[in-house]
């Protein structure tokens, strides 16, 4: 019996594995029990194998082709000269040991420049931090931090960072009393800000390891101009406070509850009788003359900062002159709130007690956009003094840098910032030509909030405030005022929409309106430049042209000029099929009734630009297949033209040769359209079309 058993599975495994099965057998069981075993193992793998090819083309269609291409993106963003160039950071921080033991006058130099970089930089970062209604340390910290992280892995050597006003002016959508959190109290709202801080870093960080940062490079001129304006905007209407003063109270009390008041919001304008007032006033103007004559005294002008030089007559005239004689104090930076402290310590950010993650997601999209765009504006300052040229690496590692400290700043408790324009500017100029200046300001930054913080509270806030006013006069473009009046009305409306919107909404909402308008005008402008040119061309002509391929020369014989008109339509395109001018392309073909039975598409001089076109292409063939009628594409005027209709779409039969094209001519004079389509086309439908690549 098992000897019956064995040779049956022998006869039946024999019977699986030969290549075909014989048509004729014996009607014995084991034998009907192959055939039919073996059938239906023939059937499944045919299934299978269907099922499996099936799955595989889709994917390779749809969801296979998007993931090869993020596989690409992949491999170039992770190539071994990145990630060689990031762990060369070490070495080239002891190169550069070297290269300063070696060199010490280039040392003291960079030194130099960093410490007056930081005197700059911290009067600005207490402003700013009170623009953004946080206490100065915050912004002392996150200065300090940026300056070293941009220092070392920035872009381009030299660069200053820290609290920016760009950004200091968007956060008080978290921080103020009118923002979106203004139910919750001030530790709540400030740290939501921390939160929001940490997903701007981490926002940037992925921005330049995608190579997202490159995007930026396209805001136009006109979007340029109008956010330095809102931002002056912005930045002048958030130094109110300094000539505001606490309600219900007296005098003496209001500039020790300053702080108190304006986070309960129980603030008020100073009276225009009020003595107060005029003293702050006086202070502030003081501060703006000694800030724009200062640096135009010979020699001690270049070479002492005005800020310090603010600094010093503010708390001179404060507590030397006004104090004691007039009685009439101005509020100073210890009155508002303290600035000593110590090194940031590190705080786990409280991710569960987000109360709005819309409000924090949109503020952390604005800070990022905004950092962004102002650090490649500060890149492009530096490599233009330099007379050198910025390079998209650049960028890269300055959007990466700048992710890095952010997150930091995050997780630090720091307000976060991006490199700021003027302060590197000026480090440039005082001779700053390498990364340790920047390092240096970082470094300073914490020394003096450790040790010279009760220097820096001594500063009346209205010297702050002068010196913030020479800022936004010089970050104001002025010459616009008189420039929307000359230049094309759509550009002068991109200003005045982006200023309009940085001074009411929000510095990245306006900037994106602005190129979101600027990019509608221009693809209208792109799509009036369509023309076209019909002609009627001989059949003889244009058939004599395809016969220059070997053995084509005798179709003529086979009744191809006998089934067509003597004559052909030719429209030739020339300027940009793209999604703005699409209808002006449909308005070319009115004439399809008339045309006749071959209809010919030129567009060596047309470049084909989105999927708008090829389907505004595919809809005037459709139009011609229902009239039975038969249409060539000829002629691309550039490769990426025949790359988006050939494999960037679906439903063209591709004809690459002149011999397929007269076959074509014949096999539809013969046969019919529906033929050729159904022999030719991959995807052969209502919808499938001929085209040739480059044929004459």
């Amino acid at each position: 019996m098992s000897d019956k058993k064995s040779s049956e599975y022998s006869r039946l495994s024999h019977s699986i594995n030969e290549p075909k099965l014989s048509p004729r057998l014996s009607n014995s069981p084991s034998e009907r029990l192959v055939i039919q075993t073996t059938s239906i193992v023939a059937l499944k793998c045919a299934v299978q194998k269907n099922i499996h090819s099936f799955w595989s083309q889709l994917w390779k269609d749809t969801a296979g082709k998007g993931y090869h291409r993020l596989k690409k993106a992949q491999k170039d963003i992770v190539k071994p000269s990145y990630r060689l160039e990031w762990r060369n950071v070490g070495t080239e921080c002891w190169s550069n040991v070297n290269f300063y033991r070696n060199n010490w006058k280039c040392l003291q130099q960079e030194i130099l420049c960093g410490i007056a970089a930081t005197l700059l930089q911290i009067p600005e970062t207490i402003a700013f931090s009170y623009v953004a209604n946080l206490d100065p340390l915050i912004g002392l910290h996150a200065t300090g931090i940026l300056a070293i992280v941009i220092a070392v892995l920035g872009g381009v050597p030299g660069t200053i960072a820290g609290a920016a006003g760009a950004l200091a002016v968007v956060m008080p959508q978290l921080t103020g009393s009118s923002g979106d959190l203004s139910e919750y109290s001030y530790s709540v709202r400030v740290s939501h800000l921390y939160v929001a801080v940490l997903l701007a870093g981490i926002m940037q960080f992925f921005f330049g390891v995608f190579h997202l940062s490159k995007f930026f490079s396209m805001i136009p001129r006109t979007a340029h101009i109008g956010f330095l304006n809102g931002l002056a905007i912005m930045m002048l209407k958030s130094q109110s406070t300094t000539f505001k003063r606490c309600k219900n109270i007296s005098a003496s009390d209001a500039k020790r509850l300053f702080a108190e008041c304006e986070v309960a919001g129980e603030l008020e304008w100073m009276h225009i009788t009020d003595l107060h007032l005029i003293t702050t006033l006086f202070t502030v103007l003081a501060t703006m003359c000694i800030m724009h004559f200062f640096p135009k005294i010979p020699r001690i002008g270049s070479l002492v900062p005005p800020t310090l030089v603010v600094a010093i007559f503010g708390i001179g005239f404060e507590f030397g002159i006004n104090r004691p004689l007039f009685k009439y104090d101005v509020r100073t930076i210890g009155d508002t709130s303290s600035i000593s402290g110590g090194f940031p310590s590190y705080h786990t950010p409280q991710l569960h007690a987000i109360h709005n993650w819309s409000a924090v997601i949109s503020c952390a999209a604005s800070l990022a956009a905004i950092g962004i765009f102002e650090s490649i504006m500060t890149l492009q300052a530096i490599v233009d003094l330099r007379k050198s040229r910025l390079t998209l690496q650049a960028c890269r590692k300055e959007s990466i840098a700048q992710g890095i400290g952010n997150i930091l700043c995050g997780f630090f408790h720091g307000m976060g910032g991006c490199s700021m324009i003027a302060q590197s500017t000026g480090n440039i100029i005082n001779g700053a030509q390498y990364r340790l200046s920047g390092f240096m300001c970082g470094i300073t930054t914490f020394i003096i909030v450790c040790f010279a913080s009760p220097i820096m509270e001594l500063v009346p806030v209205a010297c702050l405030s002068g010196i913030l006013f020479v800022i936004i006069a010089h970050t104001f473009h002025w010459k616009s005022l008189i420039l929307i009046f000359h230049i094309r009305l759509c550009d002068g409306f991109t200003i005045v929409l982006v200023t309009l919107l940085a001074a009411t909404l929000n510095l990245a909402v306006a900037v994106i309106a602005g190129v979101i308008w600027h990019s509608l005008v221009n693809g209208w402008d792109s799509g009036k430049q369509l023309s076209c040119r019909e002609e009627d061309v001989p059949l003889d002509h244009f058939l004599s042209q395809i016969s220059q391929d070997a053995g084509v020369g005798d179709i003529l014989a086979q009744g191809i000029k006998e089934s067509l008109p003597a004559l052909i339509k030719v429209y030739r395109l020339q300027g940009t099929l793209l999604y703005s001018s699409v209808m002006r392309f449909r308005g070319f073909f009115h004439s399809i009734y008339q045309d006749p039975a071959l209809v010919v598409l030129d567009i060596s001089h047309c470049h084909l630009s989105d999927f708008s076109a090829t389907a505004a292409l595919q809809e005037v063939a459709t139009l011609y297949y229902d009239q039975h009628k038969l249409m060539l594409l000829v002629h691309f005027a550039d490769v990426e033209s025949f790359d988006l209709v050939v494999n960037k779409d679906i439903g063209w039969n591709v004809l690459r040769t002149h011999s397929d094209i007269v076959e074509a001519i014949q096999i539809y004079v013969h046969q019919g359209q529906d033929e050729y389509l159904e022999m030719k086309s991959p995807h052969a439908g209502s919808e499938s079309f001929l085209l040739t690549e480059n044929a004459k």
